[in-house]
């Protein structure tokens, strides 16, 4: 088949990584794939995530700025028309770009994944019912990421039979740099014992850092030994990522963005989430390929991926909880091939692949 992946940009977010470990493996089965995007590409955050696309996978930048215009929907139109895919695959809120061509060409299938909770989602009121029009016609087909996003698509659209697929991802394996970064985990831990948490997320008021962070001042209160690392972007740039930097415990460091994120997964002991709101986060399904035990706030799809004490620990989003969260690790080891297995049947890039590729052929 003939792909198009669009989406606005490919900067460090989950569903952008996801965008392009979906092309990969669509490729590496022998499906022609285009990944497109919306923005200009010139400016590095827009293009992080890039540098992990194959070389069979085919990349293109429309170069508009930020903002909707009809010109711009016209030239995205005349493009897909011109290319001719078998498949239009839309990722956030995209689709506006695409409603004429999915309004009256029927040779292409549109397909639009919602990578969060639909109220979250949906953007403005009048494109929430152009939305559910072209869903409830079938002329885009929507497909939520886990069991929860789906429950909330059905509610906020009043639409059922919404087909979900569940997130996936490639197995986290060493970069050229792991040894480097052993060795710098090494000189920041304490002892051979020190428990080494690892929080992977840009500052955003959605992943709710205030609670993290203060979680974390009350375990290092309590005498426990722990080292967290905080890998993102705009902890340095903006002022409420600054003051957070100002509050934090001597245990807590800030590493910035990293291209080799996985390397540090596999140096930790704990994943840590604390978002006041969720879809199913890719940093999350990438902890648990490398066995790392999850910590996170019990919103979105994360309680379809992990179950309380067995595959990792759940908590509301209060300072106590999560704090109470973060304790049970140093208490009780959830084992680590049984998460490893956990993901392998659930959220491999393979089987998520499969179900995309049997979504595009309905």
């Amino acid at each position: 088949m003939r792909i198009i992946q669009l989406l606005y940009s490919l900067s460090s977010g989950g569903a952008e990584k996801f965008v392009v470990n979906l092309s990969n493996q669509l490729a590496k089965e022998g499906h022609d794939v285009t990944i497109c995007m919306l923005l200009d590409s010139t400016n590095p955050n827009r293009v992080f995530n890039k540098q992990f696309i194959q070389s069979n996978v085919k990349f293109k930048s429309f170069g508009f700025s930020k903002g909707f215009s009809l010109k711009k929907m016209t030239t995205v139109c005349q493009y897909l028309k011109t290319t001719s895919p078998d498949v239009v695959h839309c990722h956030l809120n995209v689709i506006p770009y695409i409603f004429p061509l999915a309004f009256c060409h029927k040779k292409i299938t549109f397909i639009h994944t919602i990578h969060n909770i639909a109220e979250k989602a949906s953007g403005l009121k009048i494109q929430r019912n152009i939305n559910r029009f072209f869903y409830k016609t079938k002329r885009i087909v929507p497909i939520t990421i886990s069991k929860k996003c789906k429950e909330s698509f059905e509610r906020y659209y009043k639409l059922n039979n919404i087909s979900y697929i569940n997130n996936g991802c490639p197995p986290i394996t060493p970069s050229r740099k792991f040894a480097s970064v052993q060795e710098e985990i090494k000189k920041l831990k304490h002892t051979e014992q020190t428990k080494v948490f690892i929080h992977i997320a840009r500052y955003n008021p959605q992943k709710n850092q205030n609670l993290l962070i203060n979680a974390f001042n009350n375990i290092y209160a309590q005498g426990y030994d722990f080292i967290l690392l905080i890998i993102g972007r705009d902890f340095n740039s903006t002022l409420e990522g600054k003051k957070l930097q100002s509050i934090s415990n001597p245990n807590i460091y800030f590493l910035n963005e990293k291209e080799n994120v996985g390397d540090y997964l596999l140096c930790s002991d704990a994943f840590c989430l604390s978002s006041t709101f969720e879809g199913l986060p890719i940093s999350l399904i990438e902890a648990m390929s490398c066995g790392v035990t999850p910590i996170c706030t019990a919103v979105g799809g994360i309680p379809d991926v992990i179950t309380d004490n067995k595959t990792g620990y759940l908590s509301d989003c209060t300072q106590s909880e999560f704090t109470k969260a973060i304790t049970r690790c140093f208490k009780q080891q959830i084992n680590t091939e049984e998460l490893i297995q956990h993901y392998k049947t659930l959220f491999s890039m393979e089987n998520c692949t499969a179900q995309y590729i049997n979504a595009y052929k309905k």
